[in-house]
């Protein structure tokens, strides 16, 4: 009778999971891709050269979301993302040991996008000093200006954007996207995820979210007494200021973002 009860549980089992042999293969293969170790480069065209952007790491940070087919430890794709535990870019701290290690997808997971940069339409020169505006001028309108700074509408639901060229305090162009505090609505999680966009190898863009931290947690939680520029741009909301007027919170973000930038160039080079 157990014999005949475990035959039918099994079989149950079976009808139950409906998955075609196809995708249960597919999930085995992210999974063990989520664990693997071994190191391989992932090489991104640029869209106005022959150049490629190759980057070395071990698979696992590259997530599941490779398409194509690894080849003699490498593969190339039009664009990738750099998978890391959330913490790890959000600013504070900047968790060394993490960076080493595969992510646990057990637990929450940021990304690091990383593409070609495109050139305006007929054009084939990528434009610097405020790329991302330039690039994107439709989709801004300006807000308010101040102290030598532009504020910026960026499309629609109150997002805001501010920009920054490279200069001798940040690598690389640098765009920050955010939605102010809104005390109607304490809830709402958009004031607490800020899109950066910045340049790379001067052909290629990478794009993140830096989180407050109301997402971060242990070790990884400011105390009330420690300046985090993620939580500062949230409180000056709060109490009806102008990011114009902090300047130390830009450079909190553009700091954060030299920090990356300093990373990916440890573990890339540009190649032809």
């Amino acid at each position: 009778m157990k014999r005949w009860l475990c035959i039918l549980i099994l079989c149950l089992a079976g009808c139950i999971d409906g998955r075609s042999e196809e995708e249960k293969n597919k999930q085995l293969q992210d999974k063990l891709a989520m664990k693997d170790t071994t190191e391989i480069t992932v090489l991104i065209p640029s869209m106005v050269s022959s150049k490629k952007l190759a980057i070395t790491l071990p698979r696992c940070f590259f997530g599941p979301n490779l398409k194509n087919k690894i080849v003699d430890g490498k593969v190339e794709e039009k664009a990738v993302s750099i998978m890391y535990q959330l913490p790890t870019f959000s600013g504070f701290p900047n968790d060394e040991e993490a960076l080493n290690q595969c992510p646990d997808f057990s637990k929450p997971i940021s990304g690091i996008g990383i593409r070609p940069l495109f050139p305006e339409i007929g054009k084939t020169e990528l434009m610097y000093g405020n790329y991302w505006l330039k690039q994107l001028w439709f989709q801004f309108s300006l807000k308010e200006k101040s102290n030598n700074q532009a504020l910026y509408n960026a499309g629609i639901a109150g997002k805001l954007a501010i920009f920054a060229n490279q200069s001798d305090k940040n690598q690389q162009d640098i765009s920050i996207e955010f939605w102010p505090f809104d005390a109607k609505d304490e809830s709402d999680s958009y004031p607490h995820q800020t899109d950066i966009h910045s340049v790379l190898d001067k052909e290629f863009g990478l794009g993140y979210t830096v989180y407050s931290s109301r997402y971060l947690h242990g070790k990884h939680k400011p105390s009330p007494n420690q300046w985090y520029f993620a939580d500062a741009l949230i409180d000056i909301y709060k109490h009806n200021e102008s990011l114009l007027d902090h300047p130390e919170i830009v450079q909190g973000f553009i700091e954060n973002n030299n920090r990356i930038l300093d990373y990916i160039h440890q573990h890339s080079k540009v190649v032809n």
